[in-house]
């Protein structure tokens, strides 16, 4: 019932932007190799010739692995545990990339070559800008470490320099990596504030507000979607719908706000009554409906309804008030009465065939007719 987006969906939510950012990754990677095998041509050197052959194994694992993350399907179905994963990776091709980057730098600044560090210094603004982006500055850790290890490099280079004009830059720099600092951090904020407002709303739009379960909208996109898993599995489900006894006769004598606290009181007791795996839903006024998933067969079904009428029927002690009241139950069972909509329209017709049996029982809707059951 907790209102508020969890952090672990956030996390999903901003690994997936993370893995958004092919244009960042393919555009300072290429660059990186192109300058890596560039400085080869211009220099000779067996360590620059490393550096070359790294950049080219950093290009190939970075675009292999959102290749492979949107292959594998995790890009529509991500676990916790997966995104962090997936961080992990994206995050040490990063971290090799600014290694890359940084070995270049601090070869080209031993050296007279102006333009092999005038590229370098172009590869670490392009990282810096790269990095800062709001895809990559979603997660904070990458791109700040990302950036502080090029910016640290080049700017240490110049430091060391003999030549004024080279300290100066370096001294620059480590200015630039405050600012860049900043608009990482900045941005992660509002990304994570972005984010979570999405969440909230989306969460608003699916809930009750007075007890925070699913509303009939979540509850019918659900049961959809479940129909159509168990169907594949082979797997049978109930669905019940339930309509209380007497509650209008609570909001007259008491008023609405000893109603609604009624009705927050039942969704707790229902929510305690249930497994993990079902889904419990107030359909509005004074009508819920559970989906339990999977069942054995009718008998499951039955000892379920039989615990929900046990927890409801119980008596409420309200602000010294002792309110007692009824529930009706509608059991239809999948496949037998239908799947998805059609199996909430019966279970919805067997409650009210409960309701004029007497109330306070449950009745099982079959093929053609429904069946009482006490």
């Amino acid at each position: 019932m907790d209102k508020l987006p969890q952090p672990d969906l956030i996390r999903v939510g901003l690994v997936r932007l993370l893995y958004s950012a092919l244009p960042q990754v393919a555009s300072v990677t290429t660059g990186v190799v192109v300058g890596a095998w560039l400085v080869v041509w211009r220099s000779g050197s067996g360590w620059d010739l490393l550096l070359a052959w790294l950049a080219i194994g950093m290009a190939a694992g970075r675009l292999g692995l959102l290749v492979a993350f949107h292959q594998s399907g995790d890009d529509k179905t991500l676990s916790p545990i997966v995104a962090k994963r997936w961080e992990c990776a994206y995050g040490a091709g990063s971290l090799l990339m600014g290694g890359v980057i940084a070995g270049m730098s601090l070869r080209a600044l031993s050296g007279a070559d102006a333009g092999m560090q005038l590229l370098c210094l172009g590869l670490t603004m392009a990282t810096c800008g790269g990095q800062s982006s709001t895809r990559v500055a979603c997660r904070a850790w990458i791109s700040i470490s990302t950036g502080s290890i090029v910016l640290a490099a080049f700017a240490g280079g110049c430091l060391l320099h003999p030549d004024t004009s080279y300290q100066i830059v370096g001294g620059l720099l480590l200015l630039y990596w405050y600012s860049h600092f900043e608009a990482c951090r900045h941005g992660a904020q509002t990304i994570m504030a972005l984010h979570r407002a999405q969440h909230s709303l989306a969460h608003q739009a699916a809930h009750d507000d007075l007890t925070g379960l699913p509303n009939r909208a979540a509850f019918r996109e659900y049961l959809t979607e479940a129909s159509a898993r168990l169907k594949r599995f082979g797997q049978k489900y109930a669905v019940l719908a339930l309509d209380l006894d007497g509650f209008k006769q609570v909001n007259d004598m008491y008023g609405h706000t000893m109603g609604d606290e009624v009705l927050r009181r039942i969704a707790h007791r229902m929510l305690g009554t249930l497994r993990p795996g079902d889904l419990v839903a107030r359909l509005g006024g004074d009508e819920f409906a559970v989906l339990q998933v999977p069942v054995s067969g009718r008998d499951a079904a039955i000892t379920l309804a039989e615990r929900l009428m046990a927890e409801i029927n119980a008596p409420y002690q309200i602000e010294g008030q002792t309110i007692v009241l009824n529930v009706s139950i509608g059991i239809a069972l999948a496949p037998e009465c239908g799947s998805g909509e059609e199996l909430l329209r019966r279970a919805d017709e067997a409650s009210y065939e409960a309701k004029r049996a007497g109330k306070g029982r449950y009745c099982i809707a079959v093929s053609r007719a429904p069946e009482h059951v006490q």
